[in-house]
């Protein structure tokens, strides 16, 4: 069944309502998957009742000396992260200073991972904060864009050199030939991005679609808004070099993050299993990123263990890791970010409120009377 406008001019408020019952459908199945992936948990707790008992014997004797370089490597994942924003931003001709970027992150970074659609908030809020910092509002939208886009394209890449690393054995053994395609996407989408930029073609289709639309407003609007934006992402000052660096930087977020599993493997004395545990935290980030339950909750645990065991760890230390690098990575990381986001949100409404306001004074008729030079009757 379609929807036309007649429909639409006939019924106004039946789009607000289709809008409102797909919110809620989209709620009820959010909520459902929240209570099938406690289900799955329970279950699977209750038959790996011994796994998780020797888990726990596990974490109770961790080596703090590779815990503390897992919660470096965490805090230098961030640093990373911040540093790529600060890169594209710069590229614009605005300077953010790597503390206030890194601050920024870390507080989108709690948006993102505690709240029901956690994406959109943090990039909202990391959109305004950018704003505030001096970047317009397409620099700031084209920024958030950028950055995510390149974290998607580094991770297509972790996972396919996980996927040739892993060889053979393993569960995702049927993906290599594919594993070539995966990583291929980055780099034809950066020669588009490059080759769109160099040719002399691109302005003439744009000249084409103004004259197109010179009969028609509307699309005249979104050609101007289209123009617009073309013209101030091509202000943006960043040639091949400055794509590699930056691309180099978001593939490096990800291999320091999986660095920080590793070292969590260690603190609780447990074996790496080498040859699958790139293609492991790969896919447990794929699958992380799927909005089922706010911070990949249960989704990250069941899935990377479940890969690690699967590619020749034992139980009890795969789960004990997994355990200790969610503590690391999330349970950790979150309560700052949501420090930060309290304080950044109190230190601005504290500038508001400082703000004196000035009010004008009351103007009497008389006043006003005389101010245009005409008599005023008593």
């Amino acid at each position: 069944m379609t929807c036309t406008a007649a429909d639409l001019r006939s019924n106004p408020g039946g789009f607000a309502e289709g809008r409102t019952a797909a919110a809620v459908g989209s709620t009820w199945l959010r909520r459902g998957a929240v209570v099938v992936v406690l289900v799955v948990a329970v279950v699977a707790g209750a038959s790996r009742s011994r796994d998780l008992a020797a888990a726990g014997h596990s974490l109770a004797h961790v080596r703090w000396a590779w815990l503390l370089v897992a919660l470096g490597l965490e805090a230098t994942s961030m640093l990373v992260f911040a540093l790529i924003q600060k890169r594209l931003l710069r590229a614009g001709n605005v300077d953010v200073g790597l503390g206030s970027m890194t601050a920024i992150t870390l507080a989108a970074n709690a948006l993102a991972l505690t709240l029901p659609g956690g994406v959109a908030w943090g990039a909202t809020w990391v959109f305004r904060r950018l704003r505030r910092h001096g970047a317009d509002r397409l620099l700031a939208g084209w920024v958030v864009l950028v950055a995510g886009a390149l974290g998607s394209f580094a991770l297509f890449l972790v996972v396919a050199a996980g996927i040739e690393i892993a060889g053979a054995r393993g569960p995702v053994a049927h993906l290599r030939a594919g594993a070539a395609t995966l990583a291929a996407i980055p780099a034809v989408v950066a020669a588009v991005i490059l080759l769109g930029r160099r040719s002399d073609r691109a302005g003439t289709v744009r000249r084409s679609l103004s004259r197109a639309a010179s009969g028609m407003p509307r699309l005249g609007q979104v050609s101007g808004a289209v123009t617009t934006l073309a013209t101030r992402v091509g202000a943006v000052r960043l040639d091949a070099r400055g794509w590699t660096a930056t691309g180099a930087l978001a593939a490096l977020n990800w291999l320091v993050d999986c660095a920080c599993l590793v070292t969590c493997v260690w603190a609780i004395s447990g074996a790496v299993p080498w040859r699958g545990v790139l293609v492991a935290y790969g896919l447990a980030q794929v699958a992380a990123s799927i909005p089922v339950v706010p911070g990949g909750l249960g989704v990250v645990e069941g899935s990377l263990s479940f890969l690690l065991i699967a590619y020749g760890m034992s139980a009890e230390s795969a789960l004990a890791g997994v355990f200790l690098y969610r503590i690391v990575s999330f349970w950790s990381v979150v309560p700052v970010g949501w420090g930060i986001w309290g304080c950044l949100t109190l230190r601005e409404r504290r500038r508001e409120e400082a703000v004196p306001v000035h009010l004008a004074k009351p103007v009497t008729v008389s006043a006003a009377a005389a101010k245009v030079g005409s008599p005023v009757a008593a």
